[in-house]
C-alpha cells in the first residue's frame, strides 16, 4: 500500500497499522528524509532513521507531513529497539511536539532531541517505579499508570496474553463508571475502586485529575496490605508526574 503523508497523517499510520495487528514494514519519505518502522502482533517493535534507532525515530519523524509512505504486509523486523506500547509512545511524541512548537513554530531537530530526553527521562522512571513495586510486592502482580482516555503512560504486566492497552482501557472505563457512581449516590469524591473477579483483584485509584494508578492482584490476598501498597505508590508516582 502506497500513499501521501498529507492525506494519512504519520500518527495515523501507526495507529491503524498498530490495531490491525500487522506485521509489516512501513517506510516514510519527505523532502529527502527517509525513515522505516517496523510492526509486529499490534506494536511498533524497530525504527530506524539513518544511524538513529529506536523510540527517538518516532520523535523525528512524528510531525512529517509533505512526503510519502509505503506499507510492505509481512516484512520481519531485524531487530527490537522498542519495547513501549504505541499509545504510550504516540502520547508521548505529541506532547514534545507541544513543548517544541510553545517555543518554536518548527523546532528542529536537537529541540525535540531535548524534549524527548526529558520525556523519556519520565517514563523510565514511572517504569522503575512499577518494576520496584512488582519485586517487592506479594501482593500487586501487575500495575499501570493509564490518562484518563485510556493511554498507557508506563504498564509492568507479566501475564504475557495480557494486552496492556486494554489494560488502559478497562481502567479507565471503570473510573469513568466509579466517578458517576459515586457523585450520583453522593459519596464524595472518589477514592478508589476495587473489583473482585474469581481469578483475581483489580484496584483502580485516581493520581490526580488526568491520570490513574491500576493494580492487578491474585484472588488470595490480604486487600489491607495491597491497599496500603496502593497509597504508597501513587505518592511516589504523583512525585514523578
Amino acid at each position: 500500500m502506497q500513499g501521501s503523508l498529507k492525506d494519512m497523517s504519520v500518527p495515523d499510520l501507526i495507529q491503524h497499522t498498530c490495531l490491525d495487528r500487522k506485521q509489516a514494514r512501513l517506510t516514510l519519505q519527505s523532502n529527502g528524509r527517509e525513515a522505516t518502522l517496523f510492526f509486529d502482533q499490534g506494536e511498533i517493535v524497530h525504527a530506524r532513521q539513518d544511524d538513529i534507532e529506536g523510540e527517538e525515530v518516532i520523535y523525528r519523524i512524528i510531525d512529517w507531513q509533505d512526503g510519502t509512505f509505503t506499507l510492505d504486509v509481512g516484512q520481519t523486523s531485524p531487530k527490537k529497539t522498542i519495547t513501549r506500547s504505541w499509545a504510550g509512545l504516540l502520547l508521548d511524541a505529541a506532547r514534545v511536539m507541544d513543548e517544541g512548537s510553545r517555543e518554536n513554530n518548527f523546532p528542529s531537530d536537537n529541540e525535540k532531541e531535548v524534549n524527548f530526553m526529558a520525556t523519556k527521562k519520565k517514563s523510565e522512571l514511572l517504569a522503575d517505579s512499577l518494576a520496584n513495586l512488582l519485586a517487592e510486592s506479594s501482593d500487586i502482580t501487575g500495575a499501570a499508570v493509564v490518562g484518563i482516555d485510556g493511554l498507557v503512560y508506563s504498564a509492568n504486566v507479566p501475564q504475557k496474553d495480557m494486552d496492556e492497552n486494554l489494560v488502559g482501557a478497562a481502567s479507565a472505563a471503570i473510573l469513568g463508571l466509579s466517578k458517576r457512581s459515586v457523585a450520583q449516590l453522593k459519596r464524595g469524591n472518589l477514592k478508589q475502586t476495587l473489583i473482585q473477579g474469581d481469578e483475581g483483584n483489580i484496584i483502580v485509584s485516581s493520581l490526580n485529575d488526568e491520570t490513574l494508578f491500576v493494580a492487578l492482584t491474585p484472588a488470595n490476598v490480604n486487600l489491607g496490605m495491597a491497599f496500603a501498597e496502593v497509597r504508597s505508590i501513587a505518592t511516589e508516582l504523583n512525585d514523578i508526574l
